[in-house]
């Protein structure tokens, strides 16, 4: 194949998700052109993931002033101590708020594995858990606040911050994704280099380098990443578990086989 063929973004897509037998021709991609794609296909999992969860939220509450006026029971924190109403437990955009005012601390059963950001309220103290980056776990004493009256009120001053987080958690989600991604990559190369390494004939043929078979497993996973993320924004349970790693993976590293190696290798 001449060197200076063009692939277009939709080409690539489309090889990528149903033409495995043409993963060689990507193989001549400019670096620039893979890096691209790989962002592309992350902004679109981020955007079918993180920004429908926060949109679809946003719309069930009737938009975020409706939602701290109305929806959100009536808190206040106040000479150092924070009241609310009632138990509050909800998601936006992947970040899980909880608030249980009866309890003067915050305990460790009150933190969930099911997510990697957390906000935590008791009385007399908040915890913020980050999983995402690193292992990160802040306490915030509502003692050392006790000239800070805060409530629904005063929260809506704080609508076009609170915007201004979700654009920066959109951003750190992406980034988050691109990282995930490239490590599910590595792990299907390393298995795809060592099952060459292991059961070619290399007298009659030719060892494919570690690098080419990591560039094509970045569009080998693109499927397999798109169904996942809509799968859990459609809040199907199938997506989230151990049988669905197993088949995306091994359905992963399948579609990188096919792309090289001959039937008789596999």
């Amino acid at each position: 194949m001449d060197k200076s063929e063009k692939i277009s973004w939709f080409e690539q897509f489309k090889i990528a998700c149903l033409k495995p037998s043409q993963y060689k021709r990507l193989l001549n991609l400019a670096k620039g052109k893979v890096i691209l794609f790989l962002a592309a296909i992350t902004l679109i999992t981020t955007i079918l993931g993180y920004g429908m969860d926060v949109a679809g939220f946003t719309v069930s509450v009737g938009g975020w002033k409706n939602f701290i006026l109305n929806r959100l029971p009536a808190f206040e924190l106040k000479d150092g101590t924070l009241s609310v109403d009632q138990e509050m437990d909800f998601e936006i955009g992947g970040v899980h708020f909880v608030a249980d005012t009866s309890k003067d601390k915050v305990s460790t059963e009150d933190l969930s594995n099911k997510y990697q950001m957390e906000l935590v309220f008791a009385k007399n103290e908040m915890v913020v858990k980050n999983t995402a980056v690193g292992n990160m776990m802040n306490t915030f004493s509502f003692k050392n606040m006790k000239k800070v009256e805060f409530n629904n009120q005063a929260m809506l001053s704080m609508v076009p911050m609170i915007r201004i987080f979700i654009v920066i958690m959109f951003f750190t989600q992406w980034i988050a994704n691109i990282i995930s991604y490239l490590t599910v990559c590595i792990f299907i190369t390393m298995l795809t280099y060592f099952n060459q390494r292991t059961r070619m004939d290399r007298k009659n043929r030719e060892d494919v380098s570690f690098g080419k078979i990591f560039k094509l497993s970045i569009y080998a996973r693109v499927i397999f990443e798109l169904v996942e993320t809509i799968g859990v924004t459609a809040g199907s349970a199938i997506f989230t578990g151990m049988a669905w790693m197993f088949i995306s993976y091994f359905g992963s590293y399948q579609l990188l086989l096919a792309g090289f190696m001959q039937p008789e290798d596999r």
